[in-house]
């Protein structure tokens, strides 16, 4: 038998309370008012006891309660994309047939797309019949086509193969060349027509239809200078930049008609070449 001592004070309560609440509860019925308010007092009473002492013989209930930290809100993931790093500085303005693709950045070839945007050290190509339009934020134009390759650069056009006409709209903020295998050629306000042959080792042809078209070698150093309808063909590994200027010669009337009503570049688009008025004027004034 368990002796008074071996008992809690909170245990020893609760027996006593509920001993007092079996004991009036088969009274409840017959006692007076007076004992009924009573009754009730004490029964609310022996309750509210009883949950004072269970509360106590489990001190940790509301410990628990409060010592948890308050739980944080739940942060969103960082996103797995990082932002792009690369400024749009092109975007392709027209397709005529296919293929016509794009390298963008190291990545693989795939279908070019109008409005797709272009950024330096992207590569644009066409092939067999295929043309294609693209326009620079700075306000030049070019289209390109018979199996051409040319990667856009800070302020450079890289033109590995194939042909291109290239315009100016406006004032250019500042100057864009066009890099070729033998040299490079200096836009300046003009429409200037580049042509690459498949036979590496035959000469690149550059034609200015309006304006001037500044043309030098690799390495750098003395230009030369083309005006409305002239031409002038560099033979891979030309090094006498004299010998070239010698070798600037213009259009006639007839040959400058024919181009500009056969060229796919000029014709092959919806849309009008802008400059095309240009054009017709140098063809004009041709003899």
């Amino acid at each position: 038998m368990t002796s008074h001592s071996d008992l809690s004070p909170t245990l020893t309560m609760q027996h006593v309370l509920r001993g007092i609440a079996l004991a009036l509860e088969g009274r409840s019925k017959t006692i007076s008012l007076r004992g009924q308010s009573l009754t009730i007092a004490l029964l609310v009473a022996g309750g509210m006891a009883l949950a004072g002492c269970d509360s106590q013989s489990d001190p940790f209930r509301n410990r628990a309660s409060t010592s948890n930290p308050p739980v944080e809100p739940a942060q969103e993931a960082p996103s797995a994309t990082a932002p792009a790093d690369q400024t749009a500085i092109a975007t392709i303005q027209a397709i005529v047939a296919n293929p016509v693709s794009v390298t963008l950045g190291q990545g693989e070839p795939e279908p070019a797309q109008v409005k797709q945007t272009l950024a330096y050290g992207d590569q644009i190509r066409t092939d067999d019949q295929a043309l294609a339009e693209v326009g620079l934020v700075t306000g030049a134009m070019f289209r390109i086509g018979g199996n051409a390759a040319l990667t856009l650069q800070p302020n450079q056009l890289k033109l590995d193969a194939g042909q291109m006409i290239t315009w100016v709209v406006g004032k250019l903020p500042e100057p864009v060349e066009i890099v070729t295998p033998v040299g490079i050629a200096g836009i300046r306000g003009t429409t200037v027509f580049v042509n690459i042959d498949d036979d590496p080792n035959a000469p690149v042809e550059i034609f200015s239809w309006e304006g001037e078209v500044a043309f030098r070698l690799a390495d750098g150093g003395d230009e030369v200078v083309l005006n409305s309808g002239q031409q002038l063909f560099v033979s891979p590994g030309e090094q006498d930049i004299e010998a070239l200027r010698q070798q600037v010669q213009p259009l006639d009337r007839a040959a400058a008609q024919k181009r500009l009503e056969e060229s796919r570049l000029v014709n092959g688009f919806d849309r009008p070449l802008p400059t095309r008025p240009e054009l017709e004027a140098t063809v004009e004034a041709l003899e």
